[in-house]
């Protein structure tokens, strides 16, 4: 069963580190990195590693690709790893994806995004999902349309990031036009975007009518941020002994290169304190761990 508070996916983020942070906080759904299907169906090791997954439980693997016969064939490898969802992404803005028809450019051609949902709805016994913008920009607000056709085609569920592909992650999200597509569709949707605590959690519920909330950026530096949205209140947390923690699980899953991995966690988990930027660009130009650690226990001691 998902959550109704879950964790987007991130690219370069929602790795199993990550994740293993947000599971001392809860049990709540959260997703993979998106998964490129055509560099799993060719076997390179590093988009292997992603679904390695076998270990994790209430996860959802979330698959980006254009290609009918690899996004089935990761599809099922992901099921086979004990996934609990698959979920397509129609929403990233990255030029890379855009330029080769898939991400938020499958907006642009519902009958293939649709294609993309039959083909892996019949694959799997899994329920299968889509992550999605409202439009491509301005002038071509299409979320409620695409969204019946993709409920027709065999998805599952919806998460609706309130901006457009042209908005990128910039400008203010547009709840209403999630309440329309949520008013459209029979099947559970989802809200994404400026959603990052519980006030706006509420709120966005409230306005949209929406089955649950997705968190991305809310939670970075911020394990605990499906709980406390679940919850209304904050566990108690050592901000330091996070950060440490952290650190050392990307070392153990990146070997050498995590503390480089490391760097943009440590500035989220340090933001808003005085001395960030200097704190920051000390970290930024250290490669020794043990200085590093060093730097964020005499910077991050005793902070909650």
């Amino acid at each position: 069963m998902i959550s109704p508070v879950v964790l987007a996916p991130m690219a370069g983020i929602t790795d199993k580190p990550f994740r293993r942070m947000m599971r001392q906080f809860g049990s709540q759904t959260l997703f993979t990195e998106m998964v490129g299907v055509e560099s799993l169906h060719r076997n390179h090791p590093v988009t292997r590693k992603m679904m390695d997954i076998r270990d994790e439980g209430n996860l959802i693997v979330q698959l980006v690709g254009i290609n009918p016969g690899a996004m089935v064939y990761a599809a099922q490898m992901a099921e086979a790893n004990g996934a609990v969802g698959i979920d397509i992404n129609m929403g990233c803005p990255v030029k890379k994806l855009i330029a080769n028809g898939s991400g938020a450019a499958l907006m642009k051609t519902p009958d293939v995004a649709a294609r993309l949902v039959s083909v892996v709805a019949e694959s799997v016994s899994l329920p299968v999902s889509v992550k999605m913008r409202i439009g491509w920009d301005d002038t071509h607000i299409n979320a409620v349309s695409f969204a019946q056709t993709l409920v027709a085609a065999g998805a599952a569920r919806l998460t609706v990031h309130g901006r457009t592909k042209a908005q990128g992650y910039a400008g203010t999200a547009d709840w209403d036009i999630i309440r329309q597509v949520k008013a459209a569709v029979s099947v559970p949707v989802y809200a994404n975007g400026d959603i990052t605590d519980k006030t706006s959690a509420d709120t966005a519920l409230a306005q949209t009518g929406a089955d649950g909330v997705m968190i991305g950026r809310g939670a970075l530096g911020r394990p605990w941020i499906l709980q406390e949205i679940e919850s209304g209140i904050r566990p108690p947390i050592d901000r330091l002994s996070l950060v440490l923690q952290h650190l050392d699980l990307l070392l153990d899953y990146y070997g050498k290169h995590g503390i480089f991995v490391a760097r943009k966690h440590i500035a989220w988990y340090a933001r808003g304190k005085k001395g960030v930027a200097e704190f920051c660009q000390k970290v930024y130009a250290e490669q020794d761990v043990e200085r590093v650690k060093k730097m964020i226990t005499d910077f991050l001691k005793g902070e909650g």
